[in-house]
């Protein structure tokens, strides 16, 4: 009986049944065998064949026709009820389950949208590893220079203009093309800009409105345009430098506001001290170090996070398809920390500092990893193979805490 409903139930699951038929046939398997001398008193007769005829005297259950028998057995009311409520529960349950999986699609659409614009844009992927690892500035503005575009051969320029006045605000926004700028201590913006027009007579080039700074452009006028540039490193309220399909490489900038955005590239950020960072990559490794900040937010998608020797008090990085190495030698600059890391598809590992006035409290989850947390003097709060919860001993007291929140999924989790 049991193997008999475990076929009707298999047969439902690959489809060669409908709910409605299922019911039918568990029902009949629910129906106890007729004795063996026929029909007595009590017992029950098996389900019907589709012809209508009797079963004769002396048959039992097992002389029904079987689940792949040509005709399929009928049933009395009781059945046909049953059949009926689990058919109505199952039309119940499709558009449910159809918002589900809608509700899958339009997450993962979403999450791609801006990539797909841009690939379909410019026609070329940049490997998702990004830039190698390492600052690098020129001592003079070098772009490097891309092969020529079928339109003709690029143009490079040397800008030069003063900045007149602190709390000014610079963006740099390249195209097709790497974006490199730091900063120094004198008053110009000195850059070199390197352009590929697509018709006779574009023109870049930095452009002042109030106390705005920034190089002014036609993007529907241009296949590339690159940036290298020594800026001001102190006189900007805010800085935005941006690029697609091209690396982006910014260091020695104090700002109240940073902001760096690079699609199909990779990103680096070197000694930045700013009150706000927000840094937004795609397909392409981000690199942040030797940087401080009151508040950060890095979102990086089909890419790696690498931060080093930081001192932020509010931090979020986020990365998705990529790994995330940290790496922090103190807390200084404030006397709470609080920073949520988390990553998909990729390892987490994060490396600490530890000294007597520090304390930490951690929440550590790999949702298909294992946690291992080496911090020495933790009480554990929650200690299990996926999930860690522990407060450094006399975490209440100490003089800088700092509380961390780590997740990953599909790898290991690792605090030292």
């Amino acid at each position: 009986m049991a193997n008999e409903k475990m076929m009707i139930l298999k047969m439902l699951e690959e489809g060669k049944i409908n709910a409605e038929d299922a019911a039918k046939l568990l029902a009949s398997a629910d129906t106890p065998p007729l004795p063996m001398g026929g029909t007595g008193a009590g017992s029950q007769m098996p389900p019907r064949p589709a012809s209508g005829g009797s079963v004769p005297s002396g048959s039992s259950i097992d002389s029904a026709p079987r689940p792949n028998s040509a005709a399929p057995p009928k049933t009395g009311s009781a059945v046909d009820e049953m059949g009926k409520k689990f058919g109505a529960f199952m039309k119940d349950m499709e558009p449910k389950l159809k918002k589900a999986a809608e509700t899958v699609v339009v997450k993962t659409a979403s999450a791609a949208d801006s990539i797909s614009k841009s690939l379909s844009a410019h026609g070329e992927k940049r490997s998702a590893s990004g830039s190698g690892s390492g600052t690098y500035f020129p001592q003079a503005p070098t772009p490097t220079r891309p092969a020529k575009s079928s339109s003709g051969a690029g143009i490079e320029e040397m800008i030069e203009i003063l900045v007149r006045e602190n709390g000014a605000e610079l963006n740099l926004s390249g195209l097709n093309g790497q974006v490199l700028v730091k900063g120094y201590n004198g008053d110009k913006i000195s850059a070199k800009i390197y352009t590929v027009a697509k018709r006779a007579g574009a023109k870049a080039e930095l452009a002042v409105l109030g106390n705005k700074y920034y190089l002014a452009y036609d993007e529907n006028d241009f296949e590339r345009v690159c940036i290298d540039a020594f800026v001001p490193e102190s006189m900007f309220d805010n800085v935005r430098i941006a690029t697609v399909n091209g690396d982006i490489r910014a260091a020695t900038l104090t700002a109240n506001f940073v902001q760096i955005e690079s699609m199909n590239g990779g990103t680096e950020v070197a000694e930045v001290s700013a009150q706000n960072i927000v840094i937004e990559s795609n397909n392409g490794g981000l690199i942040l170090k030797d940087s401080a900040a009151h508040t950060a937010t890095i979102e990086n998608f089909n890419g790696g996070i690498s931060i080093h020797k930081i001192d932020i008090a509010n931090l979020k990085a986020t990365t998705f398809n990529g790994a995330v190495d940290m790496q922090i030698a103190g807390f200084t600059a404030y006397d709470h920390y609080n920073w949520h890391v988390e990553t998909s598809n990729g390892k987490l590992g994060v490396v600490l500092p530890s000294y007597s006035t520090l304390g930490y409290h951690v929440k550590a989850h790999a949702a298909l990893g294992d946690v291992k947390l080496g911090l020495v003097g933790m009480n554990y709060l929650r200690n299990d193979k996926s999930f860690v919860e522990a407060k450094s001993i006399g975490y209440d007291e100490a003089l800088k805490k700092v509380d961390m929140t780590l997740a990953t999924s599909g790898a290991s989790l690792v605090v030292n």
